[in-house]
């Protein structure tokens, strides 16, 4: 049972385009179905979609303290 090395890039490439779902998925910066809609945007898009929920999140944070 030996593992090639095209086992082992397949899978180092998913493990890569998949930590931008599961950091969206355990980010305290969105709630509900507004997280399930980043989770889907991060799942077809990764690394560009987290960097948007990044980015739009964080306005989204300073507008609603600013009301505050």
């Amino acid at each position: 049972m030996d593992i090639s090395i095209w086992q082992l890039l397949l899978l180092a490439f998913l493990g890569f385009c998949l930590v931008p779902v599961f950091l969206t998925g355990f980010s305290t910066r969105a709630k509900g179905a507004e997280k399930a809609g980043w989770l889907i945007l991060t799942l077809f898009t990764s690394w560009i979609g987290y960097a948007v929920f990044l980015m739009v999140t964080q306005i989204m944070r300073g507008a609603s303290q600013r009301q505050a």
